[in-house]
């Protein structure tokens, strides 16, 4: 919950931020985040009123381990997009990790008809909601190519509408579609799939927004997401322009909701060697994206990069970004015979551990030499599993048994370290 508090001389209304749920009042950690965060109500484009969050982590003065950056002037900011079926009072958890994680700071967007917003939800609202809280943090004297923005599920749909019109630092689409009605294609490749019969009807056309895209573009993607197809990602990552193609990270093992929980130690890793290559190039230091000139994303597997520091165990909801009609709830039951993934309920996510010296390039993109091989993903529903999943809602045939898929290793490529 919002309160509105005072008028702001650049036209903002400042707020406080109040948890109304009970399970989110329980949880310390949320707490803390609530205590670093600053809210602001901003005015679209639209009409609209819609509140944004600024979370720093106010609480230490030093950056943690894996910042990008040191000092204030020099942070990066993270303009967060989130999902659907939650709220930026459901993400704060999310945000304070990432401050903590990655010593940047973190502006979450409320869209239209969510939360305390007015308006109903909408795919032009929500593109007016993002430029509206860009253009906010831009005038707050953040320079734009600090700016990373960030957008989770159907929140890709507004990151990249921005990312294609705005100067902007970098993009990470964090499970994300090509287009709102491709979600539902049940065999892509084909002349009649749904997304070309009512095409007139899409939204979020992020397949064509991508190759507009002029700063370097990191796409994350689950192997094993059954709300938003794997080729979706690797689609999107294969549509962005040769020189802003950052390395995909695509976890054999993740869902569309469980990225982070399956490797948090990975997940901000990647991240992190993202968010460090945009602040040298924010710096003035001549970097390319490690796979310039490949040409499909890849996954990097580089030997042994565990934390030999002790890690704390911490607690905060993950929020639920898929759709809550039951669908794919029970899927989930069906799947391998076992329970159903609770929805919304608190999971364990293990911390990630500082990294020492994380000022300097972090040891895993050092010069010395290391193996790097590259993991080609599965590119499209090839196995049936989708169309025959499709097929079963109606309570038809049961879920096809090809759940995992086998991932090929390619042969290292050479001069992958350049």
């Amino acid at each position: 919950m919002v309160e509105e508090e005072t008028d702001s001389s650049d036209g903002s209304r400042k707020g406080s931020f109040q948890y109304v749920s009970d399970v989110l009042k329980k949880f310390a950690f949320y707490q803390q985040a609530a205590r670093n965060a600053d809210v602001h109500v901003l005015r679209t484009s639209r009409g609209e009123r819609i509140p944004i969050v600024w979370v720093r982590n106010k609480e230490v003065n030093s950056a943690p381990s894996m910042a990008p950056g040191s000092g204030r002037k020099s942070r990066l900011v993270i303009l967060h997009c989130h999902g659907n079926a939650t709220d930026i009072g459901v993400m704060m958890g999310p945000y304070f990790e990432m401050c903590k994680q990655l010593g940047c700071e973190v502006v979450g967007v409320e869209y239209s008809g969510y939360g305390a917003s007015t308006g109903l939800p909408s795919s032009s609202n929500t593109l007016a909601d993002v430029e509206a809280a860009y253009n906010f943090v831009v005038s707050q004297g953040v320079p734009a190519e600090r700016i990373v923005v960030y957008g989770q599920s159907v929140g890709s749909g507004p990151a990249l509408g921005l990312a294609s019109r705005k100067l902007v630092g970098g993009l990470v689409l964090h499970s994300p579609l090509l287009s709102g009605i491709k979600v539902i294609d049940p065999q892509p490749n084909k002349c009649c799939k749904p997304s070309c019969v009512y095409s007139c009807f899409d939204f979020f056309h992020n397949d064509r927004a991508m190759k507009s895209v002029t700063c370097p573009a990191f796409v994350i993607h689950g192997c094993a997401d059954e709300i938003i197809p794997l080729y979706h990602g690797v689609r999107l990552a294969q549509a962005a322009p040769g020189h802003c193609r950052w390395p995909g990270y695509f976890p054999p093992e993740a869902g569309h909701n469980d990225i982070v929980e399956t490797n948090a130690t990975e997940y901000f890793m990647q991240l992190a060697a993202f968010m460090r290559n945009v602040r040298e190039r924010a710096d003035g230091v001549s970097t390319e994206p490690p796979c310039c000139g490949i040409g499909k994303p890849a996954q990097i597997e580089m030997g042994d990069m565990s934390l030999n520091q002790d890690r704390e165990e911490m607690r905060y909801i993950e929020p639920v970004v898929g759709p809550e009609d039951g669908r794919y709830e029970q899927l989930r039951r069906g799947y391998g015979g076992g329970a159903a993934k609770a929805s919304g309920s608190a999971r364990e996510l293990q911390s990630v551990p500082p990294i020492a010296g994380a000022q300097e390039p972090a040891p895993w993109l050092g010069s010395s030499p290391q193996e790097m091989r590259y993991i080609e993903p599965v590119v499209g529903p090839e196995d049936g599993r989708y169309e025959q999943l499709r097929r079963g809602y109606g309570g038809g045939a049961a879920k096809a048994s090809g759940s995992a898929r086998e991932l090929q290793s390619v042969p290292p490529i050479a001069g992958a370290q350049e």
